[in-house]
């Protein structure tokens, strides 16, 4: 039984073309959380890291210069998608020391004892089974391996993401939420289950970190509408609907948005969580 199969459909359809597609978009909002990843790291030349949802590698890419010529990332993702643009841009910027695997991270069978370090941006929401996945996780890192990843807290501590979402669903019939603690965008999102499922995986040392930031999602309220149809819950809707749902719906989402233009671009807040852990 494939118990991550719903999960596995969603990021190998639509989502993970739209990832490949948004990606040069996607970095720049995100890279202030791969800035804090990497500060909570501490990453050493030389070490070996294990990349839970690499994505489109931006963030391989960036771990590989930590790591330097000695060091190495295997990279796991189940978006093929995805993992197929990672590779290429691995391969593009002449990264040699980065591997990559097309799998489950809850179900793959880890080499054990191998790794220094775990690391994930955004990856880790996803698995059906959590506690099975960051036992394997664990596993896998030798004795003193550490844990570090950021997850999204609750949606009202996102409004870049759940603002949008309700101007946009007066024109599209946006998909029902995943239930509390479901894979899905915020299945992390409450701190004591954080601390729970790593608990129960193994882990030590358990810290949670509150960071947010403002960032921003378009250089003016027309480009920030046509971003944000294609991201978060109105992005596979946004794609199916005809031109006129799609037009009512980025006037009205560039109307929204219009308030929050800066002379920085249209600005608006992110809220997560940056968890560390330890296998001792």
């Amino acid at each position: 039984m494939d118990e991550n199969k719903e999960q596995k459909e969603f990021w190998n359809d639509l989502k993970g073309e739209l990832w490949v597609e948004l990606q040069t978009r996607i970095d720049p909002m995100l890279s202030v959380f791969d800035q804090k990843l990497f500060e909570v790291l501490e990453a050493q030349s030389g070490e070996r890291a294990l990349e839970i949802g690499c994505g489109t590698g931006t963030t391989t890419l960036k771990m590989s210069e930590c790591l330097g010529p000695s060091g190495s990332i295997h990279a796991v993702d189940f978006s093929r998608p995805m993992i197929c643009r990672a590779q290429e841009r691995a391969s593009e910027a002449s990264v040699d020391h980065a591997d990559f695997v097309e799998a489950d991270a809850q179900e793959y069978d880890y080499p054990s004892g191998e790794f220094d370090l775990a690391y994930s941006r955004f990856g880790v929401m996803f698995f059906q089974d959590p506690v099975k996945a960051f036992s394997k996780i664990r596993n896998a890192m030798k004795p003193g391996g550490r844990l570090g990843y950021i997850c999204w807290a609750d949606k009202s501590k996102n409004p870049w993401i759940s603002e949008p979402a309700q101007v946009a669903k007066e024109f599209l019939e946006l998909p029902k939420p995943p239930g509390e603690d479901e894979p899905g965008m915020f299945s992390m999102c409450r701190e004591e289950r954080i601390f729970e499922i790593l608990e129960k995986a193994g882990w030590s040392e358990i810290k949670v970190e509150w960071f947010e930031s403002t960032n921003m999602i378009g250089k003016n309220a027309e480009d920030a509408a046509d971003f944000i149809s294609r991201m978060g819950p109105m992005s596979e809707p946004f794609s199916e609907a005809d031109e006129g749902q799609k037009q009512k719906t980025l006037e009205a989402l560039s109307t929204f948005l219009k308030d929050r233009e800066t002379p920085n671009g249209v600005q608006m807040g992110f809220g997560n969580w940056v968890v560390t852990a330890k296998r001792l």
